[in-house]
């Protein structure tokens, strides 16, 4: 019996549908698995990179079969790359207007090669005007992201990467997602400080800027490598996306400009820890790092 998938958005609900294809594809003994996607009209590309974890689950080659895209998906998950890896024509169709961040799955022993793909991918696409020292460390902090579950996650299969620009006036945002099929934040935190958290508990201890699992090497500092990306998005207007185990946390800053932390359940977890970074696109504004300001330029 096929599993039937229905428009996925990064929210609650689209990686709820995503927990739930993957428990269909855990408990499922059928040699072909089966996914219809008649009745998705609306795939956030961004949203590629959990998808690509969740499928990857699923080893045996052609064990999985995807069918009934419609052309309008088909044609932003073929501009994307995704596609091509699940038996679909492998010719990416061009990216015309250069809105996509492309698929690609890395080995955890890829950090330079994810280096490289932050270089290459986060140039124009709607970023706000930073200085050079700023979008240096933007770039880094994304890298970190990588980086963190490198050192955490133990997952064997590989982390997933994807983003995508949506155009849309005012609402204008690009949405970048780093998802791995590991050990998710809870399982880590009590592995290494001995703190049985909640699922929710663990994402915002894992948030909170002195909280750290990993040892400080070399003068490199461990934790999430999201406190500048966070600091950003609230002055940005953009919001930042976790789901991990069963857990769902999202930060936005409010319509009184106040930073709101919310939280949900999942109703089983989610295999390992997805990141999802929304920057809003329709931002005007100049950023520069606090280090940078003159203090006679205050007044």
């Amino acid at each position: 019996m096929a599993f039937i998938l229905r428009n996925v958005q990064t929210d609650f609900a689209g990686f709820q549908q995503l927990i739930d294809l993957y428990d269909h594809l855990k408990h499922c003994d059928e040699e072909r698995i089966e996914i219809d996607m008649s009745d998705v009209t609306w795939f956030e590309a961004n949203m590629c990179a959990p998808f690509g974890a969740v499928l990857s689950a699923r080893q045996k080659a052609g064990s999985l079969r995807l069918f009934g895209v419609q052309q309008k998906v088909m044609s932003i998950l073929r501009k994307n790359g995704f596609l091509p890896n699940f038996g679909f024509d492998r010719v990416k169709k061009p990216d015309t207007y250069g809105t996509t961040i492309e698929y690609q799955r890395f080995e955890r022993s890829d950090v330079q090669d994810f280096k490289d793909y932050v270089a290459r991918h986060f140039v124009g696409k709607g970023i706000p005007r930073m200085t050079a020292a700023l979008h240096g460390k933007f770039r880094e902090s994304i890298s970190e992201v990588f980086q963190n579950a490198v050192h955490h996650s133990n997952s064997k299969r590989g982390i997933f990467a994807c983003g995508q620009l949506f155009p849309g006036g005012t609402n204008r945002r690009l949405d970048f997602s780093v998802a791995d099929l590991g050990d998710g934040m809870r399982k880590v935190i009590l592995d290494n400080t001995g703190q049985d958290l909640s699922p929710e508990d663990a994402i915002d201890w894992a948030m909170k800027g002195a909280n750290t699992t990993r040892r400080r090497e070399s003068g490199t500092p461990g934790g999430l490598g999201l406190k500048l990306i966070s600091e950003f998005l609230m002055l940005n207007g953009g919001r930042l996306k976790i789901a991990s185990d069963a857990g769902y946390w999202t930060c936005y800053r409010d319509q009184v400009l106040r930073k709101k932390v919310c939280h949900k359940r999942f109703s089983s977890p989610f295999p390992g820890t997805v990141v999802n970074i929304e920057i809003n696109a329709a931002d005007k504004q100049s950023y520069c790092l606090e280090s940078e300001i003159d203090a006679e330029d205050i007044f």
